[in-house]
Formats: C-alpha cells, sequence, structure tokens
C-alpha cells in the first residue's frame, strides 16, 4: 500500500554515540496521525528534509519511505 504524506521532523535516534549513527528518523503526518519511521541512512533518505513530500510504502508491517517524486496536485 502506498501514500502521500509530509515530513514535520526529520531527527537521528537516540544511541550512545550520536556521531556515529547510521540511523535516521522522519516524523510524518498522514491523514490525523502522526507515525514515526526510523531506517538505515542511505544516499536516498538523507534527501528527504522536514515538509517534504513522502511516499508511505507499507509492507507487511515493515514501513519505507521515498522522496515523493510526482505533481502534488495529483
Amino acid at each position: 500500500m502506498k501514500k502521500i504524506a509530509k515530513v514535520i521532523e526529520v531527527f537521528i535516534p537516540e544511541t550512545n554515540d550520536v556521531m556515529h549513527s547510521r540511523k535516521i528518523g522522519f516524523k510524518i503526518k498522514i491523514e490525523n496521525e502522526i507515525i514515526e519511521v526510523i531506517e538505515e541512512q542511505n544516499k536516498d533518505n538523507c534527501n528527504i528534509y522536514k515538509d517534504d513530500l513522502v511516499t508511505i510504502i507499507n509492507n507487511d508491517n515493515n514501513i519505507k519511505i521515498e522522496l515523493y517524486q510526482g505533481d502534488v496536485n495529483e
């Protein structure tokens, strides 16, 4: 299932060594709720910023996000 949502916060998840963390977190507003997604950093999700639109892909409780590439009016 895919949905489009807005990033409201980007953060580094809590860890003992924030400077060496390989994780990145996103708070995303979808419909009337806020979800938190934490992923391993990669070249794609490191280019997602606050207020960006993202595509949420939910496969069997495994949530992944991608920068939305479509038209906002679609």
